[in-house]
């Protein structure tokens, strides 16, 4: 998680993906991952999203709109789980691991059947692809800021609270920021350190979340087993 770190320690992670809900319409941000990828990956402790879903009075079929960090396999799968949902990523990540990536070994990070699946995501007009920065309404945007993979994005909800800022991968860790060391993952090195200060600004006067530390449940209030709710400031 520490790019040239000396150190091998285990380190725990959580696996989370996120529900904005404003009345009857739900956006998430990612979408979880499949038991399958979860048993090939060695993820322990695993939570089926639908179920989780369901835990708040979800049906997968009720997200009208998914905004993807980034393509890798944690974050983007099974996307036929959400068959009336918008899917909106960076088109440089689309075009990474659709093309290129395939024949890289950064390509393994994301799960296949899923990067297939975005052609007929495309052909049915559910992909919307970004080319940088866009706000999306509602006090929602996103910003592309790269470096993890070539269209990584973090999302910010604008409220009366100050903002909340879901770097997902833009940072792993609270300290990834902090002493500005991306994870071992890395597509462009300055565009990563960028981000980190964009993370930062993005921020101020408000909350930021990274993407896969439990330090960030601290944040939050349990309401059932493995979902959280955002705890007023």
């Amino acid at each position: 998680m520490f790019h040239l770190s000396p150190r091998h320690d285990d380190i725990e992670l959580v696996y989370p993906f996120w529900v904005l809900r404003e009345r009857s319409r739900v956006t998430l941000i990612d979408t979880g991952f499949s038991a399958l990828v979860a048993e090939r990956r060695g993820i322990s402790e695993y939570r089926d999203p639908t179920a989780l879903l369901a835990e708040l009075g979800i049906v997968p079929g009720d997200v009208e709109r998914i905004v993807l960090s980034h393509l890798h396999y944690d974050h983007f799968g099974a996307p036929e789980r959400y068959p009336n949902a918008r899917f909106i990523v960076q088109r440089d990540d689309v075009a990474f691991f659709s093309g290129a990536g395939r024949l890289q070994p950064a390509g393994a990070l994301a799960d296949a059947p899923s990067i297939a699946a975005l052609d007929d995501l495309r052909r049915a007009e559910r992909l919307e692809t970004l080319d940088g920065d866009k706000s999306l309404g509602d006090g929602l945007s996103v910003v592309r800021i790269g470096g993890h993979t070539p269209g990584s994005q973090v999302i910010v909800l604008e409220r009366s609270d100050g903002p909340l800022v879901f770097a997902c991968d833009g940072s792993h860790f609270y300290d990834n920021v902090l002493t500005k060391t991306p994870s071992a993952i890395i597509y462009r090195y300055d565009e990563y350190q960028r981000g980190f200060s964009a993370i930062e600004r993005l921020a101020t006067g408000g909350r930021w979340f990274p993407g896969h530390d439990p330090a960030m449940l601290q944040q939050l209030d349990r309401v059932q087993e493995r979902v959280y709710a955002l705890r007023d400031a």
